[in-house]
């Protein structure tokens, strides 16, 4: 047994390593190009909210962030919902609300919302401490709104919408927009986990794209004041520039 003592004791002093348990955590100060893909959910107000309802976000984005926490932002949301409130088919409708096809049949036609932003932007990050980069981050794109009311004719059987007519009633609508956003970042020291909880402000000054609406036969509106608020989560994945290594014995 003593033999065996003196051997570790030997080895351990041979061996450093064995004395402490070493940990390390990656470098995190340099600059950060980072991917997003987030979902999310959003309400139309202004004259937005008089066309459509509540929508979903599906969204893409990469970001450059300075090792002084200064941002640039290029970012795609798509949005699509369900709720069409502005019936352009009415005119079309029997007094029961339904819309006969050319087979004298009810047709299988469903309103859909569909959308996108495109943008680019700046902002800043403000770290919860200076050992971490987890904080808020506050940011301002411009770019371009758009929105239509997309068909869905199961039958193929209204001809008011076949074969390229639906522009007269898909409300194409398209303008420069603003949007802001207000999120907590979350970028672990370990670069394991990596999200954000995004709140989104959008604001599109847009106009109405074609000339005429078929189902009211009037000039389409060239003034528009759309808004969209929302929230979103968003995963990501950084890629760390640069930065040194420091290891805690």
């Amino acid at each position: 047994m003593l033999k065996i003592f003196h051997f570790l004791l030997l080895f351990s002093f041979l061996n450093p390593g064995l004395k402490g348990q070493e940990s390390y955590d990656k470098p995190i100060d340099g600059p950060i190009l980072s991917f997003g893909i987030g979902l999310g959910a959003n309400f139309a107000g202004g004259d937005l909210k008089e066309r459509y309802g509540h929508n979903l976000n599906f969204s893409v984005n990469s970001e450059y962030i300075t090792k002084n926490n200064w941002l640039i932002n290029g970012e795609f949301l798509f949005l699509f919902g369900e709720n069409v409130k502005e019936d352009v088919l009415a005119p079309y409708r029997t007094a029961n609300g339904t819309v006969l096809g050319d087979d004298n049949q009810i047709a299988d036609i469903f309103l859909r919302q569909r959308g996108m932003f495109l943008g680019i932007g700046a902002g800043k990050l403000f770290p919860f401490n200076k050992n971490e980069r987890s904080g808020m981050k506050l940011l301002l794109n411009a770019g371009v709104l758009q929105h239509n009311i997309r068909f869905t004719d199961e039958r193929n059987s209204v001809g008011q919408i076949r074969a390229g007519r639906y522009i007269g009633y898909d409300r194409l609508t398209r303008g420069f927009s603003l949007k802001e956003t207000v999120s907590y970042k979350h970028l672990s020291k370990d670069r394991r986990l990596n999200f954000e909880f995004a709140l989104d402000f959008i604001q599109g000054f847009t106009s109405e794209v074609r000339a005429y609406n078929f189902d009211t036969g009037l000039p389409t509106i060239k003034s528009r004041f759309d808004m969209l608020i929302g929230a979103r989560i968003i995963w990501n994945l950084p890629f760390y520039r640069g930065g040194e290594d420091t290891v805690y014995y």
